[in-house]
């Protein structure tokens, strides 16, 4: 796919969502993201038009304590919440999708959140990952804790980090498995870590930027599935939101089911439906 096709891809992507928006019904208890991008990467043979995604939601909240007070707006408020979230890039060229990792992901957390400390949540999880044509999957569940705070440097920035520790079951690896001659493939933990900052800037050209960096390290790895370097990963994001709901980004390295580091180039068109 030539430069010039991408372009027209991406506008019609563009008012395709757009036009979506337009029936999109706000709701509380969930959000979606889909943001149409153009995706080319220093080592890949192309570039391509693709559609990030992300979204998130709750099958249950319910507070079980309350010490929330009209005098005392540090009150700290404590609830369960059983959610669901996902996010990934699909490409009109899976072969020439440079962050070829899809995750979808379900949870049953406590979380306490108060004003001027921020919001922690900890609990179960289980997630299904797999590439864009679903080749390659595997099946995580484990601990996760995730902590956010607004306004920890200024106005109306923010911070989260997340931490998750689980074992992977990734019987359908075609790579793991070519990797270690044919064996049957034994499950495995591994420590996920992700951190995200965004800080407004309000220039007449751009309105923030974002940093995002995750990390997936697995727990003793075989020798030959180090050696093919696929026991660790790490993608590196900072990402531009421009006018217009517009953003440029960058990032280097890979992510699961990536298997090689790269420099990806993005510019797309973001949209919250609700």
């Amino acid at each position: 796919m030539n430069n010039y096709t991408c372009i027209v891809f991406f506008v019609l992507l563009v008012t395709t969502t757009k036009a979506l928006s337009a029936e999109a019904e706000p709701a509380t208890n969930r959000s979606l993201y889909l943001n149409p991008t153009v995706i080319d990467s220093r080592n890949g043979t192309g570039s391509t038009v693709g559609v990030e995604y992300k979204f998130k939601g709750y099958l249950l909240s319910r507070d079980f304590e309350s010490q929330d007070n009209e005098l005392d707006p540090n009150a700290i408020i404590g609830s369960t919440v059983i959610g669901y979230s996902g996010s990934g890039t699909v490409a009109a060229s899976k072969d020439r999708n440079p962050k070829n990792f899809l995750e979808f992901m379900l949870d049953a957390k406590l979380k306490y959140s108060a004003p001027a400390a921020g919001t922690i949540t900890g609990g179960l999880f289980s997630k299904y990952e797999t590439n864009q044509s679903f080749s390659d999957k595997q099946f995580v569940y484990g601990l996760g804790a995730t902590y956010g705070k607004y306004a920890a440097f200024g106005s109306n920035d923010f911070i989260a980090v997340d931490v998750a520790y689980g074992r992977v079951n990734p019987k359908d690896d075609s790579e793991r498995k070519a990797a270690l001659g044919g064996a049957t493939l034994d499950s495995y933990y591994r420590l996920n870590l992700e951190f995200l900052i965004m800080y407004p800037l309000q220039t007449d050209n751009v309105s923030s930027v974002e940093f995002n960096f995750r990390y997936f390290v697995e727990n003793n790895a075989p020798a030959a599935i180090r050696i093919a370097g696929l026991d660790k990963h790490q993608l590196g994001t900072i990402l531009l939101n421009l006018k217009n709901d517009l953003y440029v980004a960058y990032s280097a390295g890979k992510l699961p089911f990536d298997r090689k580091n790269d420099q990806i180039f993005q510019i797309g068109y973001s949209y919250k439906f609700n």
